[in-house]
């Protein structure tokens, strides 16, 4: 009863989805009330199913033979509910719903209406095969479900030139860094035939069963590090999180200050046993958390934009999120999550309100009073304290330098690699 519960708790949104995706291919005239009112049922029955499953522990959904290849790899779709992911669940289930609320009127009448909601039902859909997936394969498909949706919001306003540009510089970070989640899916597979996570948790008993490829081990934890820079924004794909605020305040405060950013450290979470069992990348998980806080402490200082700041208050946390990963945090991670989330929906959906308050002051227009520097740079040289000013407001070069060191040589390779194809082409036809 509880594993059936379960698979129909991710099932629902599923079949919601294709019968309101069906009805816009069909070109029927769906009113705006049938979308909201339907994802308000769909997240009350996914809630009352989670509470349940809460109250039973656990629960598992194995289907052997999902993909088959014979004789070298079985794919099966595999899904594990626990209760620390199940609180993740129901956190991401009320934001859901307040952000479907505040969307009824912000969207109201706008030309993207239907397009919005079929983008958030499709996150709806996709973000509990992330907490529940079981192995790398369906961890995947729900990983990239949501890197699409937020793409797709980011230039949700496709009259914008920006919105276009910067849904393009996210989309090539999310590729860049997903990668490493397929390059760890086929090295899991070649080297100990599974990409199940409970096993990949405890790689000494698959190090003793492959003995021969046991050291490919900490190269897939590794690749599942470098996975989770992209939707964590850790460092150095930390630019993107700033141009993704072209996007409607609610899928704003919906990825970029709570869920989607979030998925990072939960990535990570999910294949803790993995990282802690080599210290060299329990180190670097360490490191990077605790350099992006510092880089996005720095620059959100200095930013003007109210959205800018929270998306870069929002990487900070995260940051914290990745070194508690990296520090054997386990519950720690998942409260801080879940805070963090409904600490950022509530200032993201407020800072019109903010901006407005700030200017209705009377303080403002008086002068504010200068505040000193913060602690570390306060007995610093002046000039010292201006050139850590000027750096931060230009983002220390961090696009630059991923333009300059990673993406325009890798455009120069695939020129090469195009031109020397198309002259060996020639020859052989030639011949």
């Amino acid at each position: 009863m509880t594993d059936l519960i379960f698979f129909a708790s991710l099932t629902l949104p599923l079949v919601w989805l294709f019968v309101y995706g069906l009805t816009l291919v069909a070109q029927f005239r769906v009113g705006e009330k049938i979308p909201v009112a339907g994802l308000k049922v769909v997240i009350t029955l996914m809630f009352v199913a989670y509470v349940f499953l809460m109250k039973e522990g656990a629960a598992h959904f194995h289907w052997p033979g999902w993909v088959e290849i014979p004789g070298l790899y079985d794919f099966p779709l595999e899904l594990y509910f626990h209760r620390s992911m199940g609180l993740a669940g129901l956190g991401m289930l009320v934001l859901l719903s307040v952000i479907v609320k505040y969307s009824e009127s912000y969207l109201h009448k706008e030309k993207g209406f239907h397009r919005f909601f079929f983008l958030l039902s499709v996150f709806m859909t996709a973000f509990p095969l992330v907490l529940f997936a079981d192995n790398i394969d369906v961890l995947f498909m729900g990983w990239e479900l949501i890197g699409i949706t937020s793409v797709l919001l980011i230039g949700f306003y496709e009259h914008r030139e920006h919105a276009t540009t910067n849904s393009w510089w996210a989309l090539g970070t999310y590729r860049l860094c997903d990668v490493g989640l397929l390059a760890a899916t086929t090295l899991a597979h070649y080297a100990v035939h599974t990409t199940n996570i409970t096993k990949l948790n405890n790689p000494l008993q698959l190090a003793a069963e492959h003995p021969h490829h046991a050291a490919w081990l900490g190269v897939v934890a590794a690749c599942i590090v470098f996975a989770s820079l992209g939707k964590a924004a850790q460092w150095p794909m930390t630019s993107w999180i700033t141009r993704a605020m072209e996007g409607p305040t609610p899928s704003s405060a919906l990825y970029y200050g709570a869920l989607s950013i979030g998925l990072g450290p939960i990535l990570l979470l999910k294949f803790q046993g993995l990282i802690l069992s080599y210290p060299l990348v329990q180190g670097a998980v360490i490191a990077i958390g605790l350099f992006s806080a510092f880089y996005t402490h720095m620059v959100a200082k200095v930013r003007s934009d109210a959205k800018s700041i929270l998306a870069l208050s929002a990487v900070f946390e995260v940051s914290l999120m990745v070194v508690e990963v990296g520090l054997g945090l386990y519950y720690w991670v998942i409260f801080h999550f879940i805070a963090n989330a409904f600490l950022r929906v509530f200032q993201f959906l407020r800072s019109m309100n903010a901006i407005h308050d700030f200017y209705d002051n009377p303080l403002f227009y008086r002068g504010a009073p200068h505040r000193p520097a913060p602690w570390p740079f306060r007995f610093m040289p002046e000039n010292v304290q201006r050139q850590f000013y000027y750096r931060a407001m230009t983002g220390f070069g961090l696009d630059g330098f991923v333009l300059n060191g990673i993406v325009r040589p890798w455009l120069g390779l695939c020129a090469r690699l195009n031109k020397w194809e198309n002259a060996r082409a020639v020859g052989e036809k030639r011949e």
